[in-house]
């Protein structure tokens, strides 16, 4: 890896780590809202937690992909402008409506009494808050890991 690559990458795996930590925090956080995991002891929840932490991690990488490409420019979210934020932001709730979406229509899980839904959408504000929230604050982290 030549030195003018490694800020490059080093905000990749900076950016892979902190959606990790982030979105792995809020999943243990949520599943009391979901009738499924809601009196599953916490131990057990890890396991699928952590699967769903995966996929989060994945989501960010296509968001900042999206990003790249539209931007035409590789490191497009190393700039720390705000468009890069808002981007961030607008195409991680977009992700977490359509996961909600797909997962209710698809019965994998169900929300309870501790689940705020979003009127209009019918989707849980916890999930919806998670990527909307977290791939910005991912995004960030990297940068304040990274900047010179």
């Amino acid at each position: 890896m030549s030195d003018s690559n490694r800020p490059f990458w080093i905000y990749f795996a900076v950016l892979c780590a902190a959606s990790f930590i982030l979105n792995w925090c809020w999943e243990m956080a949520q599943m009391r809202g979901y009738t499924e995991l809601a009196r599953v002891p916490w131990w057990d929840t890890v396991p699928p937690c952590s699967r769903a932490t995966g996929g989060d991690v994945i989501i960010t990488l296509a968001v900042y992909a999206i990003g790249a490409l539209a931007s035409r420019q590789i490191g497009w979210a190393i700039t720390n402008r705000w468009n890069v934020y808002a981007t961030a932001a607008i195409l991680g709730a977009a992700c977490a409506v359509a996961i909600e979406w797909r997962a209710q229509f698809a019965g994998q899980w169900t929300y309870n009494e501790f689940m705020p839904v979003m009127p209009g959408l019918q989707v849980g504000l916890w999930p919806f808050m998670q990527l909307t929230v977290l791939i910005p604050a991912a995004f960030w982290l990297a940068w304040q890991v990274c900047r010179k």
